[in-house]
């Protein structure tokens, strides 16, 4: 079969799933002989993967085929480069490079196979939640990825080309562009869609509120948001801030390709015909958490065989979700090295923002700082970008502190500094949560 006949079956195979034409008894079927066909794949095509497939894992996976098959990690990929691939650089559709914001930047290029079998779990999405929000696909949408390098704009720029959505890239973090261009072209264009993480859309709404405009009444009126950790709370926030309706965009990486997309529900369903999953078990936290671990079945550039995403996540059946996806939904908790513990208590990433953002009516920002006091016990000390309305700072103090099992002493500022609010585009950790039991600094 030539590539071009592999990328036509697959990418009909992907849209039956989509059209809800293939049985959950045949998606597992074929995810089995898949990934045994992918094995075999990458051991014959791939330099890392030829040798890294010889040695033996000890972790034993719900699927029998992989069992005895050895992870692949991050360091991995930094160390292999160019080995991992499959196809010469040559046949690669585009190439792409992590952001580097946790190591030395990995090379993902995509083959057209993986253009196209991502690429339609996207386009599915969005069409939905495009009808449901405005009727139809003309609403002129806002793309504000991180950089040039990075997959996201040329993933929705192809969606909402395919699907007749109205677009133009705004780059935020571009020096050509910029937050102040970004805002003034949102309104002078009648922007009614952006796609943009969580900092994003909290920069852009502290920016209006600095120069008297509120963000309500500006025209946009859906954010997708996506590249960082964003709770159900936060969705809320921004959506309250913005008057807007906001849900997931997809769920992914550079490395993985969407992993999931969002619905109008505000829930996450995976791409079921593109991986198997496995959640690792996470020493102190119970069995429906763990770190997520992918093989990806699409026979592209670059396949990763049990990759472990370093991110923490539970999985629940598609039916917890109002939407009619067949998929099943994801839930994304933060990073295996984000658990933290306070007062002897192990806390998800996740938790932490979902407390906050209960306690307070609109959040622009927050960092925590973690403090030791002379008695041993811990202190939580909040800085926190937002309107409290009528609410006492004391009576929030007392609320979170409960929450967290701490003392909490709540900042109330006008700013953050800019390492916290550039967000995702540092580390959602070392942005929001600094650590300061060890030099009590």
């Amino acid at each position: 079969m030539t590539a071009d006949q592999l990328r036509q079956t697959w990418l009909e195979y992907t849209t039956s799933y989509l059209n809800d034409e293939v049985t959950q008894e045949k998606l597992f079927q074929n995810s089995k002989w898949h990934a045994k066909e992918i094995l075999k794949y990458v051991e014959s095509r791939s330099a890392f993967y030829h040798k890294h497939l010889q040695t033996n894992g000890d972790f034993k996976s719900e699927f029998e085929l992989l069992d005895g098959v050895p992870f692949t990690a991050k360091e991995n990929l930094r160390n292999a480069d160019t080995d991992v691939c499959c196809i010469p650089l040559s046949k690669i559709a585009m190439y792409y490079e992590t952001t580097g914001t946790t190591g030395k930047p990995t090379p993902c290029p995509r083959a057209p196979i993986d253009v196209d079998t991502s690429g339609a779990y996207v386009e599915a999405a969005i069409k939905k939640i495009y009808q449901s929000t405005f009727g139809g696909m003309e609403a002129l949408t806002a793309i504000m990825g991180p950089s040039e390098l990075y997959a996201f704009g040329d993933t929705y720029g192809e969606v909402c080309r395919k699907l007749g959505i109205p677009f133009v890239r705004l780059w935020p973090e571009s020096p050509r562009v910029g937050l102040e261009k970004a805002a003034g072209l949102i309104i002078k264009l009648g922007v009614k869609s952006l796609i943009c993480s969580p900092a994003i859309a909290l920069a852009l709404a502290r920016f209006y509120i600095s120069t008297g405009v509120n963000p309500r009444e500006t025209p946009v009126g859906q954010i997708l948001l996506l590249g960082e950790l964003c709770t159900p709370e936060m969705l809320s926030n921004i959506s309250r801030i913005w008057n807007a309706h906001c849900t997931h965009g997809l769920y992914g990486s550079q490395e993985v390709h969407a992993v999931a997309t969002g619905c109008s529900e505000g829930n996450l369903h995976l791409s079921e015909t593109n991986y198997l999953f496995e959640l690792l078990p996470v020493p102190g936290l119970g069995e429906d958490v763990g770190e997520l671990c992918i093989t990806m079945l699409v026979p592209g550039a670059k396949p990763l065989i049990r990759f472990r995403t370093g991110d923490l996540a539970a999985i629940y059946p598609s039916e917890v979700c109002q939407c009619n996806s067949q998929s099943r939904c994801v839930k994304v908790f933060g990073r295996v090295n984000e658990l933290i513990t306070i007062n002897n208590r192990l806390v998800l990433p996740a938790f932490i923002e979902s407390v906050i953002l209960r306690e307070v009516e609109l959040v622009y920002g927050y960092q925590i700082d973690i403090k030791s006091r002379n008695d041993g016990d811990d202190t939580i000390e909040l800085s926190i970008v937002a309107e409290i309305g009528e609410r006492s700072i004391e009576k929030i103090e007392n609320r979170i502190a409960t929450n967290f099992g701490a003392s909490v002493r709540l900042h109330l500022l006008n700013k953050l500094d800019p390492i916290t609010e550039t967000g995702a585009y540092v580390s959602w950790k070392y942005a929001r949560i600094r650590d300061k039991r060890e030099s009590n600094a």
